[in-house]
């Protein structure tokens, strides 16, 4: 009897798993408790590793699906191309008119095409509310009433055809709301603009910007081959058929045009100029186009970011197990000394597994609000979107699902390993882990740091990269060089501008 009170002096109370019985929720959460006041030293680092594992699994993933779904938002938006000029090496987005025009007008499978401006322009005016001018400078873009055809504008007040009137505009809702409130924006001018029509404003991740829509005049650059100042889009029937609708427009452009003040063989077997067609999911990707303000990314990138992701949380999850099996040898006694007081095995693995859950899904709350306060540093800066929670709720609620399998997977292996000891063993005092058991925690040890290095090694190379193409000299000094756009006069007075 002396020695069975020894063994109680260092167990838990009887009362702490059930008694006899080991039934019920309750005895389980008194067990929990317990056991993470007498190794609350190991509950902290394993909340905190896996809550900065899975902060930074969501803050990845949400730029990632930022980038993923990158003018996705567009109906049919796989149907929508951009065209491009390919001439020998060099591939640029801007196009002249009559081009544009021409090439809507070479094949039925084209069923819209558009052409906005490379760049907007700022609108100023005012508006006077209670007898108080207000003035206002708002982005505007010229685009061919064809526009609202190939790209989605979901429209709130009036109707997307109200391009084709000269004179009206579309403008966002957030403008609406900021410039006429809960009133209706139809009707109502902007300077010499009148409003047209009110569309919802856009994702942050589209080509297509919130900005005052205007319509392209009739006569503008109608015959200019030499201005190559629009971006032009098209809307096909089938996508399938873009190779078809490259052989029609070889087919009705004679052997010889005059571009860009040459003339010039598009078609001709003996050069490479023609017309490219870029899918728009793609034009966020491709990097060898001219005169594209498109924001870029690489898929690469996105396919490393992705491993990132994934490497923490393994990383965390088996430091999380690790944790688990050390403490083994430990809390095996005060396990075995409940199954001989009567608690059940299946209860007291229940209780392991719940155990492992609730500090996974803690330690998931616990990165929602690190990913939260992330979002209120200048480091957020980093990222493209808005970090916002509720803004990603299958991202947030992903991450929960994975967080709750970590708990189960984690859980798993304790619950049954320390459960499965013989109590003679235990008492005897010669337990410790099976040779299996040591060698299933040096290979998780070991995985973690080849993975941790990896990750080390990865980054030291990202930033030894980052400062080469920082501080790597450039053959000329850059503070003593202005880039700056050039009108039409100084163009054509080069050499005395240069001069001067």
């Amino acid at each position: 009897m002396k020695g069975f009170s020894k063994i109680r002096s260092v167990a838990p109370s009887p009362s702490l798993h059930g008694g006899g019985s080991g039934r019920g929720f309750y005895p389980i959460v008194r067990n929990f408790l317990s056991v993470i006041r007498r190794y609350r030293l190991a509950a902290i680092l394993n909340v905190l590793g896996l809550s900065v594992a899975f902060a930074a699994f969501m803050v990845i993933m949400i730029q990632l699906d930022y980038d993923r779904s990158f003018d996705k938002c567009h109906q049919d938006y796989d149907k929508i191309f951009r065209m491009e000029i390919s001439q020998e090496t060099y591939v640029r987005a801007v196009i002249c008119r009559p081009l544009a025009e021409h090439f809507f007008e070479s094949s039925p499978h084209i069923v819209a095409g558009a052409m906005s401006c490379s760049g907007p322009y700022t609108t100023s005016f005012y508006m006077e509310n209670d007898g108080v001018r207000n003035f206002y400078e708002e982005n505007t873009l010229i685009v061919s009433p064809g526009y609202t055809d190939v790209f989605t504008f979901d429209m709130v007040e009036g109707s997307k055809d109200a391009l084709e009137t000269p004179g009206n505009v579309l403008i966002p809702l957030s403008m609406s709301q900021k410039l006429f409130g809960n009133k209706p924006a139809v009707g109502n001018r902007l300077g010499e603009l009148t409003v047209g029509g009110v569309y919802r404003d856009f994702p942050p991740n589209t080509i297509v910007s919130n900005y005052i829509y205007e319509p392209l005049r009739d006569d503008e650059n109608k015959q200019e081959w030499n201005n190559n100042n629009y971006n032009v889009y098209i809307r096909v029937d089938d996508p399938s058929q873009t190779s078809l609708v490259s052989g029609n427009f070889k087919r009705i452009m004679d052997d010889k045009t005059i571009f860009g003040g040459q003339e010039i063989r598009w078609f001709d077997d003996d050069t490479d100029t023609g017309v490219r067609l870029t899918a728009l999911p793609d034009i966020h990707y491709v990097t060898d186009v001219g005169y594209d303000n498109t924001p870029k990314t690489s898929k690469q990138t996105l396919f490393i970011l992705l491993a990132i992701a994934l490497i923490i949380v393994v990383i965390a999850s088996i430091n999380f197990t690790n944790f688990s099996t050390a403490l083994s040898p430990m809390r095996v006694k005060s396990v075995n000394t409940q199954k001989i007081l009567g608690a059940r095995r299946r209860t007291l693995r229940l209780s392991f597994i719940l155990e492992a859950v609730f500090i996974s899904l803690l330690s998931y709350m616990i990165a929602i609000v690190f990913v939260e306060l992330f979002r209120g540093t200048s480091l957020a800066r980093m990222v493209d979107v808005d970090l916002s929670v509720m803004a990603h709720p299958l991202i947030i609620g992903g991450t929960g699902l994975i967080a709750l399998i970590t708990g189960l997977l984690v859980g798993l292996y304790p619950a049954y390993y320390m459960t499965s000891i013989s109590p003679a063993i235990v008492l005897s005092g010669s337990f410790g882990l099976s040779p299996k058991g040591k060698k299933m925690r040096n290979g998780l040890i070991g995985v973690q740091f080849v993975a941790s290095f990896a990750l080390i090694i990865g980054a030291s190379f990202m930033y030894l990269q980052n400062d080469y193409m920082q501080h790597s000299s450039l053959g000329y000094d850059k503070d003593n060089v202005i880039v700056t756009n050039m009108i039409s006069e100084i163009s054509n007075s080069r050499d005395a501008f240069t001069n001067q």
